[in-house]
């Protein structure tokens, strides 16, 4: 990728901090450096470099720092680009960035613009310029926004090349594959000789339960990149938000022995086990005494439906309410955990009603107790029975739709062969499915799509 605009953003987090980064990359970036430091000065790459930055056409001092600029193709994007480190005043860094475009009007010999950066060109660049494949590329935005250490352990096996080892060596086999059966119309003599149908059979078969395997990883990785999201339901004065304060580990929600006292959905995130979770406190479940209350339960109902996993709290100090036996018989128990609360007072209640006791857990959101058995209770939904190993996990659902794709086509070429039909046929099928695998790492996707991928990204990278 070449002859392109130079580009320039904040790299750092908006707001006060210590220091903040202004990131430039694209043919003129050297052109802006000699036009900002004072004195001028010729930079080494990879050096880091003390100097004082200038506006260009008024010469007044905007601040002192540090810059370290990187020479093309070793770069970041592959370009020659540029890192200011300044400061962390919002406005200091915005007269820097105001001061690089500022360059765009001093004469040059060079047609193209300096520009501030779209969402996540830089890392496009990255990708354009062989840098990065594009599941790579996505792993620095998931990267960035990771909210525990599962999640970015997922996102850095991806970014460190893991899923695109598997994605090649799925290629492998089906090339593999697809040589032997074009060998068998094209070369009918030549030394390759082409396999049996059983051969091709077991290739193709193996190569499937590859896919298969990390299709499967989806369910697990949509929870480590979106979070598992949580809803705590329950008729009124159960304790749900004593439930949720005692999950955050702090006082969040107001708590008050008068029953509705939540009217609306609260949410927060926390992190289970490693696992990024939304709880969402809900109004009581009750007949609604007035519309505010009503618009509370509509909106409670509304989270119910959307949840992951729902944790119905029963009060088990006082019998089974009509209205607990009614949420119990409506509850899906697949998505369903029973949380029996207030186990530190005498029980009241007869826990053998309680339909799906393999889901029940007994706790107590004043004490803590029973609260570890629930965490790893929910913990266990979202990672499955044992903790995840380090197996490559798929997160994005661009990678699951295409590798669903490379499946459906795959299982056509195998039921081609075992119906006997021309090798030519069976390959077919088999070259959609070496499409669809490329267009994970990017190896064949159209510009629309990338557009719509690296909008995702913030400004800066």
């Amino acid at each position: 990728m070449s002859d392109l605009d130079t580009i320039v953003a904040l790299a750092t987090a908006p707001g006060e901090a210590a220091l903040g980064i202004v990131r430039l990359s694209g043919p003129r970036t050297n052109e802006v450096m000699a036009a900002l430091l004072h004195p001028t000065r010729a930079l080494v790459p990879r050096t880091a470099t003390f100097a004082q930055f200038r506006h260009p056409a008024t010469g007044g001092l905007l601040d002192e720092g540090v810059v370290t600029v990187y020479a093309r193709p070793h770069s970041y994007t592959g370009e020659d680009l540029a890192e200011i480190s300044a400061h962390g005043n919002p406005i200091v860094l915005a007269a820097i960035v105001e001061a690089c475009l500022a360059c765009d009007a001093r004469k040059s010999s060079s047609e193209f613009q300096i520009r501030p950066a779209q969402p996540g060109e830089f890392t496009l660049r990255a990708y354009l310029n062989g840098k990065l494949t594009l599941d790579q590329a996505e792993a620095v935005a998931d990267l960035i926004v990771a909210k525990t250490d599962l999640a970015a352990r997922a996102a850095l096996d991806q970014l460190c090349g893991r899923l695109g080892n598997e994605v090649h060596a799925l290629q492998t086999g089906l090339v593999q594959l697809m040589t032997h059966l074009e060998a068998s119309l094209d070369f009918p003599d030549d030394e390759l000789e082409p396999w049996t149908l059983s051969e091709q059979l077991a290739a193709g078969l193996v190569t499937l339960e590859h896919l298969n395997t990390l299709r499967a990883s989806y369910d697990h990785g949509r929870l480590l990149r979106d979070g598992l999201h949580v809803v705590i339901a329950g008729r009124p004065n159960v304790g749900k938000s004593s439930l949720l304060n005692a999950l955050l580990r702090r006082d969040r929600a107001i708590v008050t022995p008068m029953p509705g006292t939540t009217r609306d959905t609260l949410e927060e995130w926390t992190n289970l086990r490693g696992v990024p979770v939304r709880l969402t406190d809900t109004a009581g479940l009750r007949a609604a005494s007035d519309e505010v209350e009503r618009l509370g339960l509509d909106r409670a109902r509304a989270a119910i439906n959307a949840a992951d996993l729902v944790l119905l709290v029963l009060d088990g100090s006082q019998p089974l309410s009509e209205e607990d036996e009614g949420l119990l018989q409506t509850a899906d128990p697949m998505r369903t955990i029973i949380a029996v609360n207030k186990c530190d007072l005498p029980r009241a209640g007869d826990s053998s009603l309680i339909p799906h006791p393999s889901s029940l857990i007994e706790i107590s959101a004043l004490t803590g107790l029973g609260l570890d058995q629930l965490e790893t209770a929910i913990a266990k939904r979202a990672v499955g029975p044992t903790a995840p190993g380090h197996e490559v996990t798929i997160t994005r659902l661009r990678h699951k739709e295409a590798l669903d794709r490379a499946a459906e086509a795959l299982t056509l070429t195998l039921q081609a062969l075992e119906d006997g039909l021309p090798a030519d046929v069976a390959t077919i099928p088999l070259r959609d499915c070496l499409h669809a695998l490329g267009e994970i790492t990017g190896e064949k996707l159209v510009e629309q799509a990338l557009h719509a991928i690296f909008s995702e990204f913030c400004i800066g990278k």
